[in-house]
């Protein structure tokens, strides 16, 4: 059985992460259903309270702000996704930072947790498009308090996970428009 699935599940609460990838600041927003305050860690930091929360209160739903999934053209080069991404490709600038992220956060967050506790769904969370400059704890805030209405969106057909412990292609939830 893969660790992560793309199939959500409603009954689950949910840990929301503004993913950020850096060696000295706290680059990564953390909130999760089960607490009023959000926090901001380094990147270890965040595997750390992610895993202990799983391993403490059991599978919940996770919804990274970063890159899940890629789609690459007949002749191997990368594009967008969906119109949803247009500007914004999830192969360029912030993105690639995002996957690099992700990519590592899930892969350790897989040898850490129990085999038993499985599988995790996994939801991509698109914050983009923002008109100023948000702090990182307040963007994980938003990724929680609006999952329910944010607008959803499917990777085009050909897509595929950024991980063999993904199954599935998950779920891309844009909380601003452009």
């Amino acid at each position: 059985m893969k660790r992560y699935t793309a199939h959500i599940d409603t009954t689950l609460p949910i840990i929301a992460i503004d993913m950020g990838y850096s060696a000295n600041n706290r680059s990564c927003g953390f909130a999760h259903s089960g607490a009023l305050a959000t926090r901001t860690l380094h990147f270890g930091e965040c595997i750390t309270a992610t895993h202990e929360l799983i391993t403490q209160h059991g599978r919940h739903q996770l919804v990274l702000e970063a890159v899940l999934s890629t789609y690459h053209r007949a002749d191997g080069n990368p594009d967008i996704r969906g119109d949803f991404e247009k500007g914004r490709g999830w192969y360029y600038g912030p993105g690639v930072a995002t996957f690099a992220a992700a990519l590592r956060f899930l892969q350790v967050l897989d040898q850490q947790l129990p085999k038993a506790i499985s599988p995790i769904p996994l939801v991509e969370g698109f914050l983009s498009y923002k008109k100023t400059r948000t702090q990182h704890c307040d963007d994980a805030r938003r990724l929680l308090e609006e999952f329910d209405t944010a607008e959803r969106f499917q990777a085009r057909e050909g897509s595929e996970a950024l991980s063999d412990q993904v199954a599935g292609i998950p779920l891309i939830i844009r909380y601003n428009a452009p």
